[in-house]
C-alpha cells in the first residue's frame, strides 16, 4: 500500500512538459547562433549551423538536469511529428521560392519554423506554443511590411528564440512544478 501511495505520488508530482528545460536549451543555443550570425553576416551560416549543433547536443545532455518526470509516448511523439513536419515544410518552401530573393526565402523559413514551434507544443508546452505564434507573426510582418529590413525582423526572431528558450529552461519549469 505505501509502495503504490509513493508511486502515485511521484507521477501526481511529475510536469506535465518534462522535456521543457531541453527545449528551452535547445532555443537558447538556436537562439544565440542566429543572433551572432545576424550581428555578423559574414559568418551567418556557420554561427547558424553551430547554434543548432550546440542546441541539439543542449537539448540531449538536459537529460542531465533534474528530472522534471518521463516523456510520455505524446510528447515524443508531437516532437518527432514537429521535425518532420518542419522539415517537410522547409523543403516545399525552398521548392517553392527557389528562383525568389534572399528575404522572400528565409521570411518563409522563419514563418514554417514558427509553425512548427506551434505543433511541439504538445512536447514542451504552452510557451513554445505562444512563440510559435509570435515568431511567424514576426515572418509575416515582415512579408507584407518591405520598408522593415530583413535583419531587423532576423534580431527580434533570435532575440524571441534567446528570451522564451531562458524562460523555458529557468523559470517557467519551478513555476509549473508546484
Amino acid at each position: 500500500m505505501n509502495a503504490s501511495l509513493s508511486l502515485l505520488s511521484s507521477v501526481a508530482d511529475a510536469h506535465p512538459f518534462p522535456l521543457i528545460r531541453g527545449g528551452g536549451l535547445f532555443l537558447m543555443c538556436v537562439g544565440a547562433g542566429f543572433l551572432l550570425g545576424w550581428l555578423l553576416p559574414r559568418w551567418w551560416v556557420p554561427l547558424a549551423i553551430g547554434g543548432g549543433a550546440a542546441g541539439i547536443i543542449a537539448s540531449g545532455l538536459s537529460a542531465l538536469l533534474p528530472s522534471l518526470g518521463t516523456p510520455s509516448w505524446i510528447h515524443i511523439a508531437a516532437l518527432a511529428g514537429s521535425i518532420v513536419l518542419e522539415m517537410g515544410l522547409i523543403y516545399l518552401v525552398v521548392s517553392r521560392y527557389k528562383d525568389a530573393d534572399e528575404r522572400t526565402m528565409i521570411l518563409a523559413i522563419l514563418f514554417v519554423v514558427g509553425l512548427h514551434f506551434i505543433t511541439m507544443g504538445a512536447a514542451h508546452g504552452p510557451l513554445i506554443a505562444i512563440l510559435g505564434v509570435v515568431t511567424a507573426a514576426n515572418a509575416a510582418i515582415g512579408w507584407y511590411a518591405k520598408a522593415v529590413p530583413l535583419r531587423v525582423l532576423g534580431i527580434v526572431d533570435a532575440l524571441l528564440k534567446l528570451g522564451f528558450g531562458a524562460v523555458m529552461l529557468l523559470a517557467y519549469p519551478a513555476l509549473t512544478y508546484f
